[in-house]
């Protein structure tokens, strides 16, 4: 989860991060935030950076994903057995 305005991982940066993840074959998940800045989501000496709407959704994003992957009884991740077609 980054913020678009972060500069201190710039978009160069957070595209390394990203192609590295792809080209190893990671299973992941990427949240741009519009507007957002470095420590959006730190309550605490953000400096006036904190969103607290946007770091509730983040933490809801965070609890799902923990969930899941420590294999708590949800259920089947949805298209989890999607076949993926090229609609376009």
């Amino acid at each position: 989860i980054f913020g678009k305005k972060d500069n201190h991982v710039p978009p160069a940066g957070r595209d390394l991060i990203r192609k590295t993840l792809h080209e190893a074959g990671v299973a992941y998940s990427w949240y741009e935030v519009a507007w957002a800045q470095h420590a959006f989501i730190r309550d605490e000496l953000s400096k006036g950076r904190y969103d607290p709407a946007i770091a509730k959704i983040c933490f809801e994003m965070l609890l799902e994903l923990f969930e899941r992957t420590l294999k708590l009884d949800l259920g089947s991740m949805s298209g989890s057995s999607m076949v993926i077609e090229d609609v376009c």
